[in-house]
């Protein structure tokens, strides 16, 4: 077990100015001797990192970032930022800069080892309790933690602490693996959300599946020789770079986000959390997903071959490996115990993805962002919080909307690269339906085993069956990349003794089932344009049907009331009719007298007194009878003043269930 002696390097206090804007107001121990305030030019838009765009709209929030190294330039440092607002009323000691009703501050820590999670809890601590203390002219407390931190090593497996993969299948599910697919393929994606510390950690959570990547990996990820001598990137081969102005920002002022204006940089009159929100409206883009199907032969494809026909093992091989083959609903530890003998170092981990121009930044400040667009960078996965970056869409191929969690590109040969084969789905089905409760390492574990079952499939010449299982154009698209070529040098070719016993192919290759075909079609529902559109649709028909059906059943509701008012009256007995013939030719009141007769009990025949010629006969009754149950249930209509769902409720005890409404 490796440890880390004196992990941290400096602990910055950044502030903001009202003027100045963002600056460095402590530094332990000083970077540049005798100016404790001052930062070396390759870290000179550190307080930008710092204090993210937006970080105004929330009251703390915690930030991960990379930097290049100062004392070797090929190394790369790792900052953890926390920042705090408060009232300027709480503020005890309070200086002529305080003009605002709210102070923000953040404690950075650099450190020499990729300790996000660990340090960020620590440092949560450390920033409450200054805060607390409300006097930021105090930094003995900064100095101490500084002392505490680098007084015991920490092991180099703690790295993977905070970051939890949990969060990503559970937010992401299956296209958590067309994710982990596509940093394989050294593209230049764009990860977008707000607020910044959230984004800056799901970035890195994707980076820890793959194997020893975020430990051993992230040496030179914020390391690449730049064209252009301004950029706050060090420039490594530049021996005038110490004759760089540190003043000088990027040269399009456009594009800052009022780092110098102070109506923009101003806090929120109040503490409480608020939502970013952006006040650019989005332009035009191709939104249609990675995930779109294309034209495939899924359906049409049995069952893969054993390696048997094209492979020879040279060694004995288990009971496990002689069918790699696996149902879809597999045990929890089924595909990590065909691997869990072969050590990752000996497989070449990690993969050499973030070298030779391509870099990985967990955040990004708008004033880097002309570093995407040099021609040094030959890709790159970085995070931004800032509406400005998704909007110069040509400076990336891929953005991924962290907070919609959505995926888009208009790369049409990169959206057939990524498409989830049946193989690829029963996998991500099987870490979706077991990692909530296997837990992080599990997950990592059955990504780990994928690799290693796809880089061994990798070695099978061009055209096996058993490469359509991966999707054939992804792996040609890999197997292209500078990562796999320096794999295969690191491995001689892929002559690796654990790969003697493992056989290449898909480890949840298979026939089709039923659950395979639903998989698919759930899958692609969820991620391709026109599955998004069929689902707004059913969802909108579905708010419209209930809408309608309530307003129906209570025109249903009211309806029976008057067809059972009036079909009482019709079926209703003959009445007692007595009252003499003047009756009809009346005033209304004798209209309404008629009314309660209506529901007489009828006798068994006619009256023996009635007389003969002003008797009013059975069917002028029973047609005036009509016309006030007519009546009486028209007004009921217009004059009830119970909306269509209290009316649905007085007829659903009125047995209302009879009633069918297709």
């Amino acid at each position: 077990m490796s440890f880390i002696n004196e992990p941290v390097l400096n602990i910055i206090v950044v502030g903001f100015h009202h003027k100045k804007g963002c600056q460095v107001e402590h530094c332990y121990p000083e970077l540049i001797p005798g100016r404790p305030t001052e930062l070396p030019t390759p870290w000179k838009h550190l307080p930008a990192l710092a204090l993210p765009d937006g970080s105004h709209n929330y009251l703390s929030d915690t930030i991960f970032f990379n930097l290049p190294g100062l004392t070797e330039p090929d190394h790369t440092v790792y900052g953890v930022s926390c920042f705090r607002q408060i009232p300027v009323e709480q503020v005890v000691q309070k200086t002529e800069d305080m003009t605002r009703s709210s102070v923000q501050k953040s404690v950075c820590v650099i450190c020499r080892a990729p300790l996000f999670g660990r340090l960020a809890v620590k440092m949560e601590l450390v920033v409450r309790a200054w805060f607390l203390q409300a006097d930021f002219s105090q930094t003995k407390l900064l100095e101490d933690a500084f002392k505490h931190l680098n007084s015991c090593p920490v092991q180099l497996d703690q790295t993977l602490e905070g970051l939890s993969v949990m969060r990503l299948i559970e937010s992401w599910r299956h296209k958590a693996l067309l994710l982990f697919k596509l940093l394989l393929l050294r593209r230049k994606v764009l990860m977008y959300g707000s607020p910044a510390g959230p984004l800056s950690a799901a970035l890195l959570t994707l980076v820890s599946l793959l194997p020893r990547c975020l430990e051993h990996g992230l040496t030179r990820a914020a390391n690449v020789t730049l064209s252009r001598p301004l950029s706050p990137v060090s420039n490594v081969d530049d021996k005038n770079k110490d004759d760089v102005d540190c003043n000088i920002l990027i040269s399009n002022d456009t594009y800052i986000n009022g780092s110098n204006q102070s109506e923009e940089l101003s806090p929120k009159e109040t503490g409480n959390m608020l939502e970013e929100k952006d006040r650019v409206s989005r332009q035009s883009f191709d939104e249609a997903l990675i995930g779109e199907i294309a034209d495939r032969q899924d359906l049409g494809r049995e069952k893969c071959h054993s390696v048997g026909e094209k492979y020879k093992s040279q060694k004995s091989i288990t009971e496990a490996q002689q069918s790699p083959t696996m149902a879809r609903d597999m045990s929890v530890d089924g595909l990590y115990n065909l691997t869990q003998q072969i050590d990752q170092t000996e497989c070449g981990f990690p993969l050499s993805l973030f070298e030779d121009g391509y870099i990985c930044l967990p955040y990004l400040s708008l004033q880097y962002l002309d570093l995407l667009s040099d021609s040094a960078v030959q890709g790159f996965i970085v995070g931004a919080s800032n509406v400005l970056f998704k909007q110069k869409r040509q400076l990336f191929d891929v953005l991924v909307e962290l907070n919609e969690m959505r995926i888009e590109t208009a790369d049409m040969m990169l959206r057939r690269q990524l498409v989830l084969g049946t193989e690829d789905l029963r996998f991500a089905d099987h870490v979706v339906r077991h990692g909530a409760t296997q837990g992080d390492a599990w997950i990592r574990d059955q990504f780990s085993s994928y690799l290693i079952y796809l880089l061994r499939t990798s070695l099978l010449p061009d055209g096996s069956r058993e490469i359509d299982s991966y999707n054939a154009q992804f792996m040609s698209a890999f197997k292209a990349t500078p990562a796999y070529q320096q794999w295969l040098k690191n491995t001689n070719n892929g002559d690796i003794e654990a790969f003697a016993n493992l056989a290449p192919v898909h480890p949840f290759s298979g026939q089709l089932s039923v659950a395979d075909m639903k998989l698919k079609f759930a899958h692609t529902m969820s991620t391709t344009e026109g599955g998004r559109k069929v689902t707004a649709a059913v969802a909108s028909t579905g708010r419209a049907v209930a809408t309608t059906s309530r307003a129906v059943g209570g025109a249903l509701s009211q309806a029976r009331g008057a067809l059972s008012g009036w079909w009482t009256a019709l079926t209703g007995p003959a009445p007692a009719l007595t009252d003499p013939a003047p009756a009809l030719t009346g005033p209304a009141p004798a209209l309404n007298d008629l009314a309660p007769a209506l529901t007489d009990p009828a006798p068994a025949g006619p009256a023996p007194d009635s007389p003969p010629g002003p008797a009013l006969q059975a069917d002028d009754a029973l047609r005036v009878g009509r016309q006030v149950a007519s009546d009486d249930n028209r007004n009921e209509l217009l004059e009830s003043p119970d909306p269509p769902d209290k009316s649905i409720e007085d007829a659903a005890a009125t047995n209302i269930s009879k009633i069918q409404v297709i």
